[in-house]
């Protein structure tokens, strides 16, 4: 399940914390809207070109990325209230994609830090 944090959470020690228990963490930067948010997904995460840029395109690319990988995964995306105010349905679409992604592959979690 995805972890939802609030603006008290310092970034910093978050990852630090997460590196310790043996995941190899990305930050993902929220965007303002859909289509920043998405990008930045797939910069972060370093997406295959083929990356549509859409919501079934983020779930699958977030599969592949974890199975990839042959340790723990661990993606956190920050600074989400912005984002989560202006576009609620964008938000609440991403973090079920999230929680979704982490209930198909048990090497992946993600944690959004609302601030």
């Amino acid at each position: 399940m995805t972890e939802v944090l609030g603006p008290e959470t310092g970034i910093a020690a978050l990852v630090r914390r997460l590196r310790e228990g043996g995941a190899v963490v990305r930050v993902v930067p929220a965007g303002v809207d859909k289509d920043e948010s998405l990008e930045r997904f797939g910069q972060a995460l370093r997406f295959p070109d083929w990356y549509g840029h859409n919501y079934d395109a983020l779930f699958d690319c977030l599969l592949a990325w974890a199975h990839e990988a042959a340790v723990p995964v661990h993606v956190v995306w920050d600074g989400t209230a912005p984002l989560r105010e202006e576009h609620p349905d964008v938000f609440e679409v991403v973090v079920r994609l999230l929680g979704d992604a982490e209930d198909e592959k048990d090497n992946l979690r993600a944690t959004v830090v609302d601030r």
